[in-house]
């Protein structure tokens, strides 16, 4: 004997839900209200810049005491909880970008797709400021644990590749090693963004290519940093940059490392990516 199940459709928006038996409407699941894990931004003249969800979580912040070049800056260790999740550029912000945006391009090394270097804390600010009037959206600088988090990716180690580095994972100088790592190349400038395999959230060039300047005043501690959601002290003389850069060696590209600096100062070695809040 055959057995007989009712089968109902019904429409809930532009969307259709198939209902078991016995099944109500009300029962059926609702549309997914989960943010999109990629955001794409509209500069301007078809440039764009793509984003990634970074997810909330917890991490240990700075490095152990036994980190080969530790700088004490980077401790006391502690767990820090990312309560919200954000947008973060899948990329340092290009020439490109910062052009559509700023209406100039004011990088040492020039190249569409280069990481806009000669950037100024406070121009890195300006840019955030006046994307955001653009988009209507909340673009921001990383605070400096949503930088290291972002970073880390689940990895605990001095980088996001390992123990160690090399040059065919990040741009920096390769006169110098880390660890049981080996020399390798010096480029002596800037590359294009992506250019070497991303971390396990799919950001690109955590490590080296240019500083990126954060949000956060710096401290010469963790001392009193806050250990949920830190966005660093009220007030400070300099704010901070993470990643290390092409001119020096990888001991400056670790995940802990951290660097202080001008709101003023521009260079070819410092650059920026972008957040953008939740709506």
């Amino acid at each position: 004997m055959t057995k007989t199940v009712a089968i109902a459709a019904v429409v809930i928006g532009s969307a259709w839900w198939v209902l078991g038996a016995g099944a109500t409407e009300a029962e059926a699941a609702p549309p997914s209200t989960q943010p999109a894990k990629q955001l794409t931004l509209d500069l301007a003249d078809n440039v764009s810049m793509k984003l990634v969800l970074i997810p909330a979580g917890k991490f240990m912040m700075g490095s152990p005491d036994g980190e080969t070049d530790r700088q004490s800056d980077e401790g006391p260790r502690r767990e820090v909880t990312i309560s919200v999740p954000f947008y973060m550029g899948v990329c340092e912000v290009t020439q490109q970008q910062y052009q559509a945006v700023m209406g100039k391009n004011p990088s040492r090394f020039q190249g569409p797709q280069n990481p806009a270097d000669h950037v100024s804390w406070k121009e890195a600010v300006e840019f955030c400021e006046k994307l955001s009037r653009k988009t209507g959206k909340t673009v921001r600088l990383p605070t400096e644990a949503q930088w290291e988090y972002a970073c880390r990716a689940n990895t605990t180690t001095p980088f996001h590749t390992g123990q160690t580095i090399s040059t065919e994972q990040a741009n920096y100088d390769g006169n110098y090693v880390y660890g049981n790592g080996r020399k390798g190349t010096f480029r002596r400038t800037t590359l294009a963004v992506g250019s070497f395999n991303p971390n396990g959230f799919g950001l690109y060039d955590m490590h080296g290519n240019v500083w990126e300047w954060c949000s956060d005043w710096y401290a010469d501690s963790y001392k009193h940093a806050k250990d949920r959601d830190p966005t660093g002290p009220t007030w400070g003389r300099y704010r901070v940059l993470r990643g290390g850069y092409w001119h020096e060696g990888p001991i400056y590209c670790r995940s802990a490392n951290r660097f202080a600096l001008s709101t003023e100062c521009r260079g070819s070695f410092y650059g920026f990516r972008v957040c953008v809040d939740l709506e």
